[in-house]
């Protein structure tokens, strides 16, 4: 595509849909091939990049004819379509938030994909239908239409008849009717700063004031009250939900309709809250949540995963994980007691006292948003709860057991460089930026050898090029991993072996603990120099005698150039922003399929050397050539 269009200029076309083209993404400086969907205007087109399935609208002049021997190769991605679920909510049309759910969890991932076409089916059905199965934060396989369904985000399609719930309360909640925006005034209750003062007329502080007062609690340390449990032994009531725990959240029939009054006026008066100062969400915290149909909520966190936030709708009882922007930290009517109240079946108990996936998804379909009559065999009281609070009972003799203890390991050896002036060959193990690299020292008989773990290069940058004593090492490790015991220490440094994505074990060390929820640790390869964030089942001790072995990976500064002055490329190294992305791709191609040499500049600790191609020529002088780094003299 660069070699037909680098050159290419611009000709009047007279573009119409589903009209092949080659379309020139500006910021990445790259042809695409594409088919046009629609004309947005006369110099506006939307297209559709079919290679990769992205949908963006571009300007004519990023357009060009596709030349006929493109046309000839079929696409390069293929549409797939989930089997067997369809859109929460009742509507056909999917929300933004199941569809930005589905792009974080599977965009860059690795996954496994199923076609669901039976063989006395046409197997050209389009879009492929298939299951998808991929790694969730835990490191453990799943289904992501199972994934879906348990957020929330989707519902099981049934291969029976539906049936109707359309007067069922929760679908109600959802689909409050906005016939009455235009007249209703939009009110903005905004932190840090005035009001417009256009708004200020329309609205009254009175009434601001009333409206504050009534249902909004900013930044409140407390919560929303429990549920009121109707004073009666039998009462009627919708079930909203299901939870993972088998626990069923019901909404009394006497109290529908207080919810749904409350929902619409919260609706009405608060239509936007202004811009949220950066917030650090907790555990258990009362908020307000703007759900998947755009409406407001009363909320409480369940969790904080990374940029997102688990959240329960308090008073329907569903969870979801959305972004934190949709949580705001006041309190929704904080004297109304929550609509939603959660029950247990009585003296029923699942099979191993856990409540599996299946026996999860029989309740959801038997009892959800359907009409039922709740009868209280035993509420749980305060005295109750104290009960237990007095008979739990932490024992901590596991923790003391010689299983669980991590011995305690000096740091790897260091490989050492030759001295200063002397010309010796290496190899790129993994790349930070342009200047800062990781290498290893190599030999002429090893420099032709692959090695899948480096991320320079799929096609020979990096090789094995230590002693095989290792490898035979690590390959004896590899074959009994199972045994060894789990890493309970995760001090700064600590060696470790840790599973990489080839689902082999090699030798690491911890960085830092990233997150807590679930616990996840950034180590880093020593033999390569890469780094990954894993789960604890993706680490274990390391035995004694691959101690002996001096960490491969050196981390070395390039030597002969240095940022440019002035850098045009707009996206930016995010860990390193003096440099550009794409100074960064540039010497990676520098480096790939070439046998390379490098000359020790300075000694350690601050070790500085400059890198030869197999010619004498060193590495860098392209990237000085293309204007993506100046010349250090």
């Amino acid at each position: 595509m660069i070699a037909a269009y680098e050159n290419s200029k611009w000709e009047p076309v007279k573009w119409e849909n589903d009209m092949h083209c080659a379309v020139k993404i500006q910021d990445k400086n790259q042809w695409r091939r594409g088919q046009i969907i629609r004309m947005v205007t006369d110099t506006l087109v939307e297209v559709l990049l079919y290679d990769v399935g992205v949908e963006l609208v571009v300007n004519v002049d990023c357009l060009r004819k596709l030349q006929e021997n493109l046309k000839t190769m079929g696409r390069l991605s293929l549409e797939c379509s989930l089997v067997d679920i369809r859109p929460a909510g009742g509507s056909d049309k999917w929300t933004a938030t199941a569809c930005d759910c589905l792009s974080l969890y599977l965009t860059g991932a690795v996954a496994t994909i199923i076609l669901q076409v039976d063989s006395e089916e046409n197997n050209t059905t389009w879009p492929l239908p298939v299951k998808i199965f991929c790694r969730d934060e835990k490191g453990e396989r799943v289904d992501v239409s199972k994934y879906l369904i348990k957020k929330g985000l989707a519902l099981r399609e049934r291969r029976i008849n539906k049936l109707d719930n359309s007067h069922s309360l929760s679908e109600k909640s959802l689909e409050v009717p906005l016939e009455q925006e235009d007249s209703v005034v939009t009110n903005c209750i905004k932190t840090n700063f005035d009001p417009d003062k256009k708004t200020a007329d329309i609205i009254s502080e009175q009434k601001v004031s009333e409206f504050q007062e009534k249902i909004l609690e900013p930044r409140s340390t407390r919560g929303y009250k429990p549920p009121a449990i109707p004073n009666m032994k039998v009462f009627e009531a919708t079930v909203s939900c299901v939870g993972d725990d088998g626990t069923i959240f019901v909404v009394p029939k006497l109290s529908e309709f207080e919810l749904i009054k409350m929902t619409n006026e919260i609706q009405s008066n608060l239509k936007c809250l202004g811009l949220l100062e950066p917030y650090f969400w907790k555990k258990g915290e009362a908020c307000a949540v703007r759900g998947s149909d755009t409406l407001w909520y009363r909320g409480k966190v369940m969790e904080v995963v990374g940029g997102a936030v688990r959240v329960q709708y308090l008073d329907h009882g569903f969870t979801e994980k959305i972004p934190q922007c949709h949580l705001y930290p006041i309190l929704l009517y904080p004297d109304i007691p929550q609509f939603c109240i959660p029950c247990q079946l009585h003296n029923t108990t699942p099979v191993g006292n856990v409540w599996q996936p299946d026996a999860i998804e029989v309740l959801q379909q038997l009892l959800s948003k359907r009409e039922v009559d709740i009868h209280i065999m035993k509420p749980r009281s305060d005295h109750d709860k104290k009960y237990e609070e007095e008979q739990w009972e932490i024992r901590f003799e596991e923790l003391l057991s010689a299983e669980t203890d991590t011995p305690l390991l000096p740091p790897y050896l260091s490989s050492s460089l030759p001295s200063p002036g002397e010309l010796y060959a290496v190899q790129v193990k993994h790349v930070v930026s342009p200047n800062e690299v990781y290498i290893c020292l190599d030999s002429i008989e090893t420099c032709n050898q692959s090695n899948q773990h480096s991320d320079t290069d799929d096609s020979g940058v990096s090789g094995e090029s230590e002693s095989e004593s290792l490898d035979e090492a690590l390959q004896r490790v590899n074959e009994k991993v199972e045994a060894l015991p789990p890493l309970t220490d995760f001090r700064t440094e600590m060696p470790c072996l840790a599973e990489y994505d080839d689902g082999l074990w090699y030798r690491a060390k911890i960085v830092a603990i990233k997150e807590f929820n679930p616990l996840s640790i950034l180590v880093q390869f020593v033999d390569y120099g890469s780094t990954a964030k894993l789960t604890l089942n993706r680490l274990c001790q390391i035995p004694s005698h691959l101690m002996r072995y001096p960490a491969r990976a050196i981390k070395v500064l390039l030597a002969g150039f240095k940022p440019p002055l002035r850098d045009l490329g707009e996206t930016r190294i995010p860990y390193c922003p003096k440099w550009s992305m794409e100074a960064l791709w540039a010497m990676i191609d520098c480096l790939q399929g070439k046998q390379l040499y490098a000359v020790s500049m300075a000694p350690a600790p601050e070790q500085i050397v400059t890198l030869y191609d197999d010619e004498q020529h060193p590495v860098h002088m392209p990237l000085v050539e293309m204007g993506l780094a100046d010349k250090d003299e």
